[in-house]
């Protein structure tokens, strides 16, 4: 947890699996409700958060996630390994031990990076953790220039 962060009980997570003979992936998102309810409550075109559901919450944040996913999906898929993904789900902050990977020697490499995004001082945490297994096939995978070549069609680019 970061320094002067909000304590994890109250915390939301959010998190969806993409899985390959190469890699399995896991994509979380942390947050609040009154963060997510301002993230949901701009995305629907709302001048206030009053009117937002914590089911608008949920979808919000899980299609956040399936975005993401699909994006990764989607580079395994352009060099050719077939993967799988999972249907994102909603959990307590807490429940994040639950998903840890841990490396050791028997287990695979394990890459991971955190990001928050921001809006107007509000936040959700992201935490992506890649667990390679086959290092020949990964590197045939351009996760950084998934999508650029579509730069300037307006639609967003993850990576």
């Amino acid at each position: 947890e970061l320094e002067g962060a909000k304590s994890t009980v109250g915390q939301w997570l959010s998190l969806i699996f993409v899985a390959s003979s190469a890699v399995k992936m896991s994509f979380k998102t942390y947050y609040y409700t009154t963060d997510a309810n301002y993230f949901t409550s701009k995305a629907l075109g709302l001048d206030s958060v009053d009117g937002v559901s914590k089911d608008q919450v949920d979808d919000f944040i899980k299609e956040f996630c399936n975005l993401v996913a699909g994006a990764i999906k989607e580079s395994f898929e352009l060099v050719g390994t077939k993967s799988l993904i999972s249907l994102p789900l909603v959990t307590r902050g807490q429940d994040y031990v639950f998903f840890e990977v841990k490396e050791t020697e028997s287990n695979p490499e394990v890459l991971t990076d955190i990001w928050d995004l921001t809006l107007n001082d509000h936040r959700i945490t992201c935490r992506i953790v890649f667990e390679i297994w086959d290092k020949e096939a990964i590197n045939k995978i351009d996760l950084l220039a998934f999508g650029a070549e579509d730069e300037d069609d307006g639609d967003i680019d993850f990576f």
